[in-house]
């Protein structure tokens, strides 16, 4: 009888007994015919881990290779194997590694078990497995404990996660220049060799250095709040709640250590700081890993072209955080010359639709109503067409609507409005700020020309805001210090 040791690569197997290529592409590793693919992944890949990741269960493979006369040897914990497939199993596995960390067992102890019990598994199913937890009603603070358990198994390059990695580019996860995750990924370069540097800083002992790369990194919660406000609520959409949620957690927990060490960092407290600064930089180098790795090619797959070009669009509203800027993205540069040059669709079943969202009629009258300024628009033919009154600083009585705005001012005032109109007309000026002159009541006035996509002038706009209660409430906070 043929044995043949599941400890061994696949090259080696294939090496021993030729008959394995064909009967493994029949059970549907197809990549096994691919020369390029045997050649790199075949070294260092194993037949149990390439099955966790296709999805194929090991009792059938088992049942195949027996049927054709072969003894299977080398499967350690084969019965633990043939069950670990199921979420049950996994999720009941993930609960006590959560309630050991919870007791305060060692974290290298926990890391070496999940390793070994979740070695065969694909990333995707951990994923899912931790969605299954906050399903099932585990508060998200004990999911997002097992974050720090994944680099055991997903960083240095785990034999799993380079077939992932093959995987993924197969399917289509390289990106184009300029699209978002190549523009994220850019940042997470550029964040990849700030953490470097302050590593460095650490081991040497350079205070100096150090404090001035923590503050740097202190940036890093704008490059977080890019992947928090924009992709991840479009994963959310489509259904995907777990990861994203406990990504989140973990990069509020980050960002306010960043926070608390760029400021607590000297030469009188670098001794107990130092092991919390390399704990932190090792997380951020973990959360760069766990994007590239997971979170990216989750977005990738589940994303849509719309998606897509929304988030080249928001993107640049941020700025660049660690790069000094990023190519363009051509399809995106065409989809969004696309959409500009569409005719906008102004109503919709009775809503106004507007460029950030629609609203119907009661709903923008309310809104109106607890917005704490006061708005007139007067349009390019000089004449009042609109109102809003919520906050009273100055009279704005209805018959004033539809005459012309220098019928409702004085005749000291007139000159000063119609050369401050003329002014926006002509372009000379876009704004006009005011305040008045009563320091207990002080109140802003705010003058606008308002203008088309084109710059075509279509009327000004009068912002009154009265700031008194402001005033107070600073003059409170400086009063008690």
């Amino acid at each position: 009888m043929k044995e043949l040791d599941l400890r061994k690569t696949v090259a080696e197997l294939v090496r021993q007994y030729p008959e394995v290529k064909e009967m493994m592409a029949g059970l549907g590793f197809k990549d096994i015919t691919s020369p390029v693919a045997m050649k790199f992944m075949g070294k260092v890949m194993t037949i149990p881990k390439g099955a966790a990741i296709k999805g194929i269960p090991m009792d059938r493979i088992i049942a195949a290779f027996e049927e054709k006369g072969f003894h299977i040897t080398g499967i350690p914990g084969h019965e633990e194997i043939a069950v670990s497939g199921t979420a049950e199993d996994r999720n009941t596995k993930l609960k006590r590694l959560i309630q050991r960390l919870n007791q305060g067992d060692d974290l290298e102890s926990v890391r070496a078990d999940f390793v070994r019990d979740f070695e065969s598994v694909s990333v995707h199913d951990i994923v899912k497995a931790e969605q299954g937890l906050i399903d099932d009603g585990l508060p998200l603070q004990e999911v997002q404990k097992l974050c720090d358990l994944h680099s055991a198994l997903f960083h240095g390059k785990t034999e799993a996660e380079l077939w992932a990695e093959e995987e993924q580019k197969a399917a289509g996860h390289s990106v184009p220049d300029g699209h978002p995750v190549d523009v994220l990924r850019r940042e997470n370069q550029a964040l990849e060799t700030l953490i470097d540097h302050a590593m460095a800083a650490l081991k040497e002992e350079n205070i100096s250095s150090l404090s001035g790369n923590l503050n740097t990194l202190r940036r890093i919660d704008v490059l977080y709040s890019k992947k928090e406000s924009i992709l991840m609520p479009m994963l959310l959409h489509h259904g995907i709640t777990g990861p994203n949620d406990v990504m989140w957690g973990v990069d509020d927990e980050i960002k306010a250590e960043v926070a608390h060490l760029a400021q607590a960092i000297r030469a009188d407290t670098f001794s107990a700081e130092k092991t919390a600064v390399e704990a932190v930089l090792n997380r951020m180098k973990e959360m760069i890993y766990k994007e590239e790795n997971i979170f990216f090619p989750l977005c990738l797959e589940h994303l849509t072209e719309e998606e897509w070009l929304d988030a080249y669009r928001d993107l640049p509203e941020m700025g660049f955080v660690f790069i000094e800027g990023a190519p363009k993205w051509s399809e995106g540069e065409k989809g969004l010359a696309a959409r500009e040059t569409a005719v906008p669709d102004t109503m919709e079943e009775g809503f106004l639709c507007f460029p950030g969202g629609k609203l119907n009629m009661t709903q923008l009258n309310g809104l109106f109503k607890v917005l704490p300024i006061d708005i007139t628009f007067i349009d390019a033919e000089d004449i009042n067409r609109f109102f809003t009154n919520a906050g009273k600083v100055f009279s704005r009585p209805l018959s004033a609507l539809d005459r012309s705005t220098y019928e409702c001012h004085p005749e000291r005032v007139k000159p000063m409005v119609r050369q401050l109109l003329d002014d926006f007309k002509s372009g000379a000026r876009d704004t006009m700020e005011v305040w008045t002159p009563n320091d207990d009541h002080p109140v802003r006035v705010i003058y606008a020309a308002v203008r088309d996509e084109k710059g075509k002038y279509l009327g000004a706009a009068e912002l009154v805001e009265d700031f008194t209660r402001v005033k107070a409430r600073f003059d409170e906070k400086a009063g008690r210090t």
